[in-house]
């Protein structure tokens, strides 16, 4: 492995991949790692955003004790029609908006900036006086 230089203006920070991949599980994940969260707890896992006391083959057991794969909510392709965990919380975007948007990137397609212009995205029905097209 290569040693990182000293340079001036430049910091370096990680964190444990492990630990990268357990947030990548909880951002997608559902009520079903509730469980997960408990066992983990059980089995010692405690303050686990500090790297001394992250405990990586901890929460291995407590995800395979809870008979739950982890790949399952990080390396699964998604359709864009999947209902997510979070479809339930309404954030004034709808979700049509978004998968147009989605698939707008793929095309490498801007929007326009919706300061100047309505691009009916959802936001603006909570805002009083603001009309969209």
């Amino acid at each position: 492995m290569q040693k990182l230089i000293k340079r001036r203006g430049l910091k370096f920070n990680w964190h444990e991949p492990y630990l990268s991949y357990l947030e990548a599980v909880f951002a997608r994940g559902d009520r079903r790692l509730g469980k997960v969260l408990i066992k983990a707890w059980e089995l010692g896992c405690k303050f686990d955003s500090w790297e001394q006391h992250f405990k990586a083959n901890l929460w291995s057991e407590a995800f395979k004790q809870c008979d739950i794969n982890p790949d399952f909510y990080t390396a699964r392709k998604r359709s864009i029609g999947e209902k997510f965990p979070w479809d339930h919380i309404d954030i004034g975007v709808t979700k049509e908006y978004l998968k147009k948007e989605y698939e707008k990137a793929f095309k490498e397609e801007t929007t326009e900036d919706c300061r100047s212009n309505c691009i009916n995205c959802g936001i603006n029905v909570f805002e009083k006086g603001v009309k969209c097209n």
